[in-house]
């Protein structure tokens, strides 16, 4: 007898209903995951009245953190919250929204987040009829040692006011997390109903630093004609490891300094049981060090503790998808992101018992001196003999005229870069604004075409960590 038989009338009704309210229940809810996981809006807190949105554009993930602890904070009183990452639809929501509260992040050469630009070339050269009146809160993160300060931040303010939303407060500066301002943020978001009390401290986000302690150092350039370049090897005080993946970030706060902390990217994969970091000696221009890369590259002794987290980089996670060849291109100290991702592929690889493809991983990396300046160069060559590393290109600035940066050997190379993303490769780009990341953009726009590298960005084939 089957179901059909068995059940008849309203009994049968009744199932036939329950199971397509079952059904829609759960079509409702793989959407609402697949939307969470697409980065769309989330709801933070559920209520009446009107929402308040938090919206967010991050490259490095700090922009994004204190974005969910801004809306944490803000969903205090049981106001609906909603965030939302920018290049999601959040302008549908605005005009219905009592305050919009942005935070977003400039990136290294003065451009929006990568995860933006979509957003840039959809909106921002054009007036959006929907934020009339809308009443916003702009924060706006940036580093001072840049030229273009809070470029994207200042950018995004005129576009709305010139859309004729309202701001309730004029629009607040970070530089590197800098307390006074981030103490004005919250002093702000006091008067909408938020869980901060008058007096509390200038906290945006969790204060979930650990100690930890210096294991090892060792220089990684000796007698280079640059700074010194020291791997640093550190280990928690007590408790576990934390987890983490290719291309986050572990942010430091030594003893004595001056409470802001230093992003590193870290080099290593947990299975060390320690966090590695590759830090490059920053020289003032009086002669003397830089407050945190001094302190671990010459002044900290092993056992000598500090204060660090691990922080989720989610614009250069990758993940390790081997059906995809991957070009890696980076300078200096920028080694430290890419090592992690050639650890973290180099694992997958082993765990899949799959031999690496003829075009599998391709590693353009640049430095000063070929004798003097070759971090990681061991398990370069390991990752050479095993075919993980299946195409290596070394510029070394004061021995080749005709090479001396990777850039030039991209330009040398472009029909092979060509074939390479024809073929789906992944871009990961990692090093200093200053002198690699612009003049490797426009590398690869030049090659590729301005149309093709935004796609690239937008789309997370290409990914970067530029400091």
């Amino acid at each position: 007898m089957d179901l059909t038989t068995y059940l008849s009338g309203d009994a049968w009704r009744l199932w036939a209903a329950l199971s397509i309210t079952f059904a829609y229940t759960l079509f409702c809810y793989v959407l609402f995951h697949r939307a969470r996981n697409a980065g769309q809006i989330t709801v933070m807190q559920q209520g009446t009245g009107k929402p308040v949105l938090v919206v967010y554009a991050s490259q490095t993930g700090q922009a994004e953190s204190i974005a969910r602890h801004t809306a944490s904070e803000l969903s205090g009183n049981g106001t609906p919250v909603h965030l939302s990452r920018i290049d999601q639809p959040w302008l549908e929501d605005a005009a219905s929204a009592s305050r919009v509260f942005f935070i977003v992040s400039t990136a290294g050469d003065g451009s929006s987040p990568d995860h933006a630009l979509g957003f840039v070339h959809k909106q921002l050269d054009k007036p959006c009829a929907g934020l009339q009146g809308v009443r916003f809160g702009l924060l706006a993160l940036g580093d001072r040692n840049y030229p273009d300060f809070c470029a994207f931040g200042r950018r995004l303010d005129q576009w709305l006011q010139a859309c004729g939303a309202q701001p309730e407060f004029s629009r607040i500066e970070v530089d590197k997390l800098e307390g006074q301002a981030l103490a004005a943020w919250n002093g702000h978001l006091q008067g909408f109903g938020t869980k901060i009390q008058a007096g509390a401290p200038a906290a945006t986000e969790p204060d979930d630093y650990a100690e930890w302690r210096l294991l090892s150092r060792c220089c990684l350039n000796a007698g280079s004609p640059g700074s010194s370049m020291c791997k640093v090897v550190l280990q928690p005080v007590s408790g576990g490891l934390p987890q983490w993946h290719a291309g986050d970030l572990a942010d430091v706060l030594i003893p004595g300094g001056d409470g802001k902390p230093r992003s590193y990217s870290i080099s290593n994969l947990p299975d060390d049981n320690r966090i590695e970091l590759i830090v490059r000696s920053v020289v003032r221009e009086d002669g003397t060090s830089g407050q945190t890369s001094g302190w671990l590259n010459q002044h900290a002794q092993p056992g000598d503790a500090l204060k660090l987290r691990v922080r989720s980089n989610p614009g250069f996670n990758l993940g390790a998808d081997l059906s995809k060849p991957l070009i890696l291109i980076g300078a200096g100290t920028g080694i430290a992101g890419l090592r992690g991702h050639l650890q973290a592929r180099a694992k997958a690889f082993s765990a899949s018992a799959q031999p690496a493809p003829e075009h599998n991983t391709w590693l353009l990396f640049g430095e000063r001196s070929g004798r003097h300046d070759r971090p990681c160069h061991a398990e370069i060559d390991k990752w050479q003999h095993t075919r993980l590393l299946t195409r290596l290109d070394l510029s070394f600035s004061r021995d080749d005229p005709r090479t001396p940066y990777v850039q030039h050997h991209l330009q040398e190379h472009a029909k092979e870069l060509q074939e390479w993303v024809e073929n789906g490769a992944n871009i990961l780009v990692c090093g200093c604004a200053k002198t690699m990341a612009r003049s490797v953009d426009q590398s690869l726009r030049n090659i590729l075409g301005d149309a093709s590298v935004d796609d690239l960005l937008m789309s997370g084939r290409m990914r970067r960590d530029i400091f």
